[in-house]
C-alpha cells in the first residue's frame, strides 16, 4: 500500500504561537482518518501546510509524486453563489472541457442525492445540506486519491448527516482525513484517528472513541511515570545537596565530585522527564437555579407557521398539548425544515414578551428562561465581550471578568470586538451569559454547533449535573442520547412523544423520514431581473450552450425536465433583456 503523505518533526509558529512542533505521521492509500483536537489547536492549519497554502519553518513534507488531491471546503467560493448547482460542478474543470465533462458531472450530482429538476437551482438557495453534497461533487471532480474535509458535518441536518456517512462509508473509494467534532459520526466514518494537542501529534489506528479512550489511559500511565521520575529527582537532588555539603565541611574531594556527578545526571534526568498533558485549559459550567412551580411551561391547541407572514400559509406543525415539567431534558428531533427552530424561536419571544399567559403559551411566573441560539444571533457584535456580558447581566464586572477566564479568556481579550472572534469563542461568550443567568429552564438551538469533542463532553456533565430542565435541538446524536430523557418528534406536520430517537435515526438512513429533496428548493433564475445586461446576456450565453450540449445527446441520455428549467429562465432573460 503506497504512502500518500509524509510529515517528519514539523514545526509550525505563527506569532509568538507554536502551534506544531516536530510532529510527524504518515498517511497510506485507503485510510480513513479522522482529525480532532479542541478549538485553535492547529487543525485547519495542518490542511492548509498539507495542500500547499501555508508553508513552514522546519522538517519535512512529502506528498507523493502526481498525487490527486482534493478539499472539501467549508463555504462555496463567493463567485458560484450565483451559478447554478450543475455549473457549480463543472467549475473545477478547464472551461474547454465543462462541456464533455457535463454527463459526467450530472451522474456524480445524482449518485450524492441531487435530482435533476435541482441541477438548475441557484447555488445560494441551497440547504447547508444541498451545499455541503455540492462541495463533495466539486471536490470529486477529478477523482482523488486523498481529501480533506474541514468540519464536513457543520450546520448539517440529522438527514444530510446520514446522507454523508452513508455515502463515505458504502461509496466513496479514497483515502481522507477528516475535522469534525461529532464523535457518533467519526466512529461510523473512520478508522484510524489523529489528536492535536498540546502542540503534538497523537496517532492510533482506532475510531475516534477507542482512539480518545487510548490517549487517557497514555496520559494516565505517562502521570505515574513521571511522578516517579519526580520522585526519584528529589531523592537524587537530596542526596547531591548532602554530598556537596560534606565535601565541603570535611574538605573531601571525593564527596565534592561525587555531587558534580550527581547534578550531571539530574541535568540529564530533568532535560529527560516524560510530558505530562495539561489540556486545554477550558472550563465549561452552567449554573441554574432552583423552581419550586411542578409546570414551567404548558401549551395547548398551538400551530406552529413559517416566521414570515402566514396569511393563508399552511402550518408547519401542529399539537394538542406540551407540558414541561422541572427536571425534564426534552429533545426536539425532526427533519430538516420540519418546524423545530421555529418553535423555539415562538416560545423564547412569547417569555420577552411578558406573555406568560396569553393565548395558547402558558409559562410559570417563576420560570426564568436562558436562549442559546444556533446562528449566534444573540450576540451584539458591535461591542466588545465585556461591555457585552455587563449590558445584558445582572452581575458584577469582576465576577463577568472571572467567569470569562475560566471560560479561556484570557484578561487582555476581555475588551476584543465579538465581530472579531471565531465561532467556537463566540460560543463560549454565551455559554458565559447563561451560566450567569442562571436561568431554570434552558432553551438551547444546537448548542454544540462550533463546540469541540472535550467542549461538548464539558457542557454535557455541566448540563446533567446542574439539574437543569432543557428544550434542545441538535445534530449531535450522542449528545442527544446521553443529555434527553424525553423526545418530542415534527412527523407529518404533528408534534409527537416518543419513547426513543432509534427509530428516527433509523429512518435517516432509509430515507422514510426525510422528505423528498426536490421539494426543499424552488428553481429559481440564476441572474436576477434587476442584474445588469451584461450579466444577463453572459447567463443567457451558457444557459444556451447547456441546453445545446444536452439536446446533442442521446435521448436516453437528455433531462427533459432541467431542459424545461432552462428554456423557462432563458425565456425571462430574454425579456428582461428587451425591457433594458
Amino acid at each position: 500500500m503506497s504512502t500518500l503523505v509524509t510529515l517528519r518533526d514539523l514545526s509550525y509558529h505563527t506569532g509568538s504561537k507554536t502551534l506544531f512542533d516536530n510532529i510527524s505521521f504518515s498517511l497510506r492509500a485507503n485510510e480513513r482518518v479522522g482529525l480532532i483536537g479542541h478549538n485553535g489547536s492547529g487543525k485547519s492549519t495542518l490542511f492548509r501546510l498539507i495542500n500547499g497554502r501555508e508553508s513552514f519553518e522546519q522538517g519535512e513534507l512529502a506528498l507523493r509524486r502526481d498525487l490527486r488531491l482534493a478539499t472539501v471546503e467549508q463555504f462555496l467560493p463567493e463567485e458560484l453563489l450565483d451559478n447554478s448547482v450543475l455549473e457549480a460542478a463543472l467549475a473545477p474543470y478547464e472551461a474547454s472541457d465543462r462541456s464533455a465533462r457535463s454527463y459526467e458531472a450530472e451522474r456524480r450530482l445524482e449518485g450524492l442525492g441531487f435530482t435533476g429538476d435541482e441541477f438548475g437551482f441557484v447555488v445560494r438557495d441551497l440547504s447547508g445540506g444541498q451545499q455541503n453534497r455540492l462541495m463533495l461533487a466539486r471536490a470529486l471532480a477529478n477523482e482523488p486519491e486523498l481529501i480533506l474535509f474541514d468540519e464536513p458535518t457543520n450546520h448539517l441536518d440529522l438527514a444530510s448527516l446520514a446522507a454523508l456517512e452513508v455515502f463515505l462509508s458504502r461509496e466513496l473509494d479514497a483515502a481522507f482525513i477528516m475535522v469534525s467534532h461529532d464523535r457518533t459520526f467519526l466512529d461510523a466514518v473512520t478508522e484510524h484517528t489523529l489528536i492535536l494537542r498540546d502542540q503534538r501529534l497523537y496517532r492510533f489506528d482506532l475510531p475516534c472513541t477507542e482512539a480518545r479512550e487510548a490517549l487517557t489511559h497514555q496520559d494516565e500511565a505517562e502521570r505515574r511515570t513521571r511522578k516517579a521520575e519526580e520522585s526519584k529527582i528529589r531523592s537524587l537532588e537530596a542526596s547531591a545537596k548532602r554530598l556537596a555539603t560534606w565535601g565541603k565541611n570535611f574538605d573531601n574531594e571525593k564527596f565534592s565530585r561525587r555531587a558534580k556527578n550527581m547534578s550531571k545526571r539530574l541535568d540529564r534526568l530533568r532535560a529527560d522527564v516524560t510530558f505530562v498533558s495539561k489540556g486545554s485549559g477550558l472550563n465549561l459550567e452552567i449554573e441554574t437555579e432552583g423552581i419550586r412551580s411542578r409546570r414551567m411551561l404548558s401549551v395547548d391547541q398551538l400551530s406552529i407557521y413559517p416566521m414570515v407572514e402566514h396569511a393563508g400559509r399552511s402550518p408547519l406543525f401542529s399539537f394538542d398539548q406540551l407540558v414541561v415539567r422541572p427536571g425534564e431534558r426534552i429533545a426536539l428531533l425532526g427533519a430538516n425544515g420540519a418546524g423545530k427552530t421555529t418553535l423555539i424561536k415562538h416560545l423564547v419571544a412569547r417569555h420577552r414578551a411578558h406573555a406568560h399567559a396569553e393565548q395558547a403559551i402558558n409559562f410559570s411566573p417563576q420560570t426564568t428562561l436562558g436562549y442559546y441560539d444556533q446562528e449566534l444571533e444573540e450576540l451584539d457584535l458591535t461591542r466588545t465581550i465585556l461591555d457585552y456580558l455587563i449590558g445584558c447581566l445582572d452581575a458584577a464586572a469582576v465576577t463577568i471578568r472571572n467567569a470569562l477566564v475560566q471560560a479561556g479568556f484570557a484578561y487582555a481579550d476581555h475588551g476584543r470586538s465579538l465581530v472579531s472572534l471565531s465561532g467556537g469563542e463566540r460560543a463560549r461568550v454565551l455559554f458565559v451569559k447563561l451560566r450567569l443567568e442562571a436561568a431554570n429552564l434552558l432553551i438551547l438551538d444546537e448548542p454544540t454547533n462550533h463546540v469541540d469533542i472535550e467542549g461538548r463532553e464539558q457542557l454535557e456533565e455541566q448540563l446533567l449535573g446542574s439539574g437543569a430542565t432543557l428544550l434542545i435541538t441538535s445534530h449531535d446524536r450522542r449528545f442527544i442520547d446521553r443529555i434527553a430523557n424525553r423526545f418530542l418528534l415534527i412527523e407529518n406536520q404533528r408534534l409527537v412523544e416518543t419513547k426513543a430517537p432509534d427509530a428516527f435515526y433509523d429512518s435517516l438512513f432509509t430515507g422514510s423520514g426525510t422528505k423528498n429533496r426536490a421539494q426543499e428548493h424552488k428553481p429559481s433564475a440564476a441572474v436576477n431581473a434587476d442584474a445588469g445586461a451584461d450579466q444577463m446576456l453572459e447567463r443567457l450565453v451558457a444557459l444556451e450552450q447547456l441546453l445545446a450540449d444536452d439536446l446533442a445527446r442521446k435521448p436516453k441520455h437528455q433531462k427533459p425536465k432541467l431542459q424545461d428549467t432552462w428554456r423557462y429562465e432563458i425565456t425571462k432573460l430574454n425579456e428582461a433583456l428587451e425591457e433594458q
